[in-house]
């Protein structure tokens, strides 16, 4: 080969080898440093749970609305993945909603996104969640139910909860004898179980299972916060005690906070701005969404 044919080869390459790591340059580089989401960084600095995060997202649905999944390990070494809906209810035509199968006032299971289908009447659904415990065989919650002012069920176990809104418009939150000095103001409420945090401060419970949980509470500022933390899958989120829970719930600010049903019922159904269609962010311990008795939802009006 003659030197000047090897030059320009040899140039070629150089050329190639150059773009070739300017393309790589180029690329997208994921860095990971210390700036996290508020509500991440209140879950840090107000409870000793978050050892180290891993993953911090967060994502506007709508204005006063956004949606935070942070992934983390806890102080005792478990991969934890909890979902955060925080709603602002003093946002204009930022409402919340309680959901029932067939969005009819009667007993029966549907699954979070089937429900999602029949309340989009009252408006875009922003957020959905699981809600109260229930019969398996009949769909019947375990707690009370009321929509937009009708009584559909009126029992509450003893030492049992409930969340709400009143017919003035305010957050309501409350055990059976709350219940039932209350009744006669309830305007949307479904039922809990155990209290996680009361007049601001955690509670401590003897029952340390670990599951998926979803709970709700609320803030002084009529801000709400419902989250789901996923379990049952070591690898990729061990789950939670109803102490922790309310440890975090706490972490975020609020003043009252409840546990909602769990296990495979968890369930936390986001309307992905991106995708322009409803997403369940969280893995479902069933592997899919499970029927369950009611859930809520924000809605924009």
């Amino acid at each position: 080969m003659k030197k000047s044919n090897q030059w320009l080869l040899v140039a070629a390459i150089s050329t190639a080898l150059f773009a070739g790591c300017e393309k790589t340059e180029q690329q997208p580089i994921q860095i990971l440093d210390h700036t996290r989401s508020e509500l991440t960084t209140r879950l840090q600095e107000n409870s000793e749970l978050v050892h180290r995060v891993y993953r911090d997202t967060t994502i506007e649905l709508s204005t006063g609305v956004s949606e935070t999944h942070v992934h983390f390990m806890d102080v005792n070494g478990h991969s934890l993945r909890i979902f955060i809906l925080e709603a602002d209810l003093n946002q204009s035509g930022v409402k919340l909603h309680p959901l029932t199968p067939f969005g009819e006032n009667a007993y029966a299971r549907q699954t979070i996104p089937e429900m999602v289908g029949y309340a989009e009447s009252e408006g875009r659904v922003l957020f959905a969640c699981n809600a109260d415990f229930f019969n398996a065989t009949t769909g019947e919650p375990r707690g009370i139910v009321y929509k937009s002012g009708v009584p559909v069920r009126t029992t509450i176990p003893a030492g049992w909860t409930f969340f709400g809104v009143s017919k003035s418009g305010e957050l309501m939150m409350g055990n059976d004898e709350d219940y039932e000095r209350e009744k006669a103001n309830i305007y949307h409420a479904l039922g809990g179980n155990q209290t996680l945090v009361k007049s601001g401060q955690p509670v401590i419970h003897t029952d340390n299972t670990i599951e998926p949980r979803t709970a709700v509470g609320y803030t002084q500022d009529n801000r709400v916060y419902f989250m789901v933390v996923d379990g049952r899958k070591y690898d990729y989120s061990y789950g939670i005690s109803f102490t922790d829970l309310g440890q975090l719930m706490h972490a975020l600010g609020v003043t009252a906070s409840i546990n909602l049903d769990g296990g495979g019922s968890s369930t936390f159904l986001v309307n992905d701005p991106a995708e322009s269609a409803y997403n369940v962010r969280n893995r479902t311990s069933d592997g899919a969404p499970r029927a369950v008795a009611n859930g809520w939802a924000i809605i924009s009006e």
